[in-house]
């Protein structure tokens, strides 16, 4: 799967969010945390390690664990 590929993926699954700028408007109020998470986004959906539907799935259920509401 090619990164265009992925990050389709990653923005389908955003569009599918109920908040997903929210998150956004938290991480613009800590730029060295948007950086940080920006680098590690990038560098995973470059590394093609692990399928996006897979990450996505791991996101969701971290969410549920921790009682995240988005």
């Amino acid at each position: 799967m090619g990164v265009l590929a992925r990050l389709a993926t990653v923005l389908r699954v955003l569009r599918g969010a109920e908040r997903p700028l929210q998150a956004l408007h938290l991480l613009r109020r800590r730029p060295a945390l948007l950086v940080a998470v920006n680098a590690f986004e990038i560098a995973h959906l470059m590394s093609g390690r692990m399928p996006m539907h897979l990450k996505a799935l791991a996101q969701i259920k971290t969410s549920a664990l921790v009682g995240c509401p988005f």
